[in-house]
């Protein structure tokens, strides 16, 4: 299995993962500030670049996907509701993608944005901005939706089996990993034990502190 992170100055977190057999790879959420690096590894590694895949549509940071796209032909996909332009496919909840032996399944994870998207990979699940390690994802956008939120948390990331490594898209207190048990039991907005109100009301104070 191969597996690399990538941390960008602003602590958004990006990865490069391929199948160990053919070589295949994606890249998920991939930051401008970093292609020269998802390049240099793609070449340390011989990997052949297969897809760039976006979470949601970033309002934080540009998206190499345009620039990786060029370099490698690698096809851009983006979740549905992003309405990104030019890019190669749009994916939606129950999709699959291949990559090599391997496979990524598409789950809808709303919340932070409408169109937000997690990627499940084997025994990892990438978050984007819906959970982080430790916390939710922001609920500041003009589109968030706390609710949302909360239900694609409990109802479908904790759902995942309890050993399933979450890789969120932002580095928090130094935490850039965590696991669906872990996050179950100690996640400070979002425990099993949290109720809906509880998270949208906690969601709701936050945001209105930020404005």
């Amino acid at each position: 299995m191969i597996l690399r992170q990538f941390c960008a100055p602003d602590g958004q977190l990006s990865y490069l993962f391929a199948d160990p057999v053919t070589r295949y790879a994606a890249a998920i959420d991939p930051h401008t500030s970093q292609e020269q690096e998802y390049l240099e590894t793609i070449q340390r590694l011989g990997l052949r670049l297969e897809y760039t895949v976006e979470t949601h549509a970033h309002e934080s940071h540009l998206s190499a996907s345009p620039l990786l796209k060029a370099e490698t032909g690698a096809q851009w996909l983006s979740p549905r509701l992003a309405e990104l332009d030019d890019v190669d496919g749009r994916l939606e909840d129950g999709n699959t993608v291949f990559i090599g032996e391997g496979r990524i399944d598409v789950l809808h994870t709303p919340g932070h944005s409408p169109c937000s998207l997690s990627y499940l990979w084997g025994g990892y699940v990438f978050t984007g901005h819906t959970l982080l390690a430790g916390i939710a994802g922001s609920c500041e956008r003009p589109d968030s939706d706390a609710g949302q939120m909360f239900d694609s948390i409990q109802k479908c990331l904790y759902a995942l089996p309890a050993i399933t490594v979450v890789l969120p898209g932002l580095l928090v207190l130094e935490k850039d990993s965590t696991s669906v048990g872990q996050e179950r039991e100690r996640n400070k907005d979002c425990q099993t034990g949290t109720t809906r109100e509880q998270f949208v009301r906690q969601k709701q104070a936050k945001t209105h502190l930020m404005r």
